[in-house]
Order: C-alpha cells, then sequence, then structure tokens
C-alpha cells in the first residue's frame, strides 16, 4: 500500500492537511500565473520584449527565488542576484526618505 507524505500548514489559523500532490498544484498554478503576468506585460509594451532587468525584478515582485528566476531565464543563479541587487538599490534611490 502506498501511503501520501501530507504536511500540516497553517491557513487563516485552522490547521489545514495537504498531500504532496496538491502541494505541487499550487506550485503549478503560481507558475502558470507568472507566465500569464509577463505575457500580458509583453503585450501592454510598445516593444515586443522587456530586458533582463526588467524581467528579473518582475519575476522577484510575483515572489519567485533567484534561482527559480534563473532557471526561468536561462542565465546563472549569481547573476540573477547581482541583478536583484542593482534593482534593489535603485529602488532605496528612488524612495524617499
Amino acid at each position: 500500500m502506498f501511503h501520501r507524505k501530507q504536511e500540516n500548514i497553517e491557513m487563516n489559523t485552522k490547521k489545514t492537511t495537504i498531500s504532496r500532490s496538491d502541494e505541487l498544484i499550487i506550485e503549478l498554478n503560481k507558475r502558470v500565473g507568472v507566465i500569464i503576468s509577463l505575457l500580458l506585460r509583453m503585450v501592454n509594451q510598445e516593444k515586443s520584449s522587456i530586458s533582463l532587468k526588467d524581467q528579473v525584478s518582475l519575476l522577484d515582485d510575483l515572489g519567485l527565488r533567484p534561482r527559480d528566476i534563473a532557471k526561468i531565464l536561462g542565465r546563472t543563479s549569481s547573476h540573477v542576484n547581482k541583478e536583484l541587487a542593482g534593482i534593489r538599490k535603485e529602488k532605496g534611490k528612488k524612495s524617499p526618505k
């Protein structure tokens, strides 16, 4: 007999048990949302594509980890981290103190 691995996750102060397959569905939904968001933003721009820096910023804003961003964009994690450092530095300069 096979047993599903289950974990307890807190959601809205209730303990909910979800299976590994449910976790995978949640992750897939997240990634589909990212793809849709990227496509929509590309359509709304006058240019046919957006810069690497903008793509990294967008994916970061959507909650992806640097290693996931690197996989999606076909870059190294160190390159993505370098881009993120520059982006965060720019955001720090733009925000009023």
